[in-house]
């Protein structure tokens, strides 16, 4: 995850994108990691082992769809590359 994370943010500080385009990347990194800690909160206030497991399915889930996410900006930030 970190290195598809760090891969992505080096084409968006390198390649000039446009803002919009630049705001939707950091505005669904801040959600993905936002989604985390939470998930990350409430499994220190679960009780049962099956309640931790379940939320550790969950932050494995986030962790998978934010790759997609980080994965499909940098290819729309890609197309700005200069030739």
């Amino acid at each position: 995850m970190l290195e598809v994370h760090n891969t992505v943010d080096s084409i968006f500080k390198t390649v000039e994108v446009p803002s919009m385009l630049k705001n939707e990347y950091n505005n669904k990194v801040s959600q993905y990691e936002n989604m985390y800690e939470s998930v990350e909160t409430m499994k220190a206030m679960a009780e049962t082992d099956e309640a931790k497991e379940a939320l550790v399915n969950q932050q494995i889930e986030i962790l998978n769809v934010r790759m997609k996410c980080e994965v499909e900006l940098a290819k729309k930030a890609a197309a700005y590359k200069k030739v």
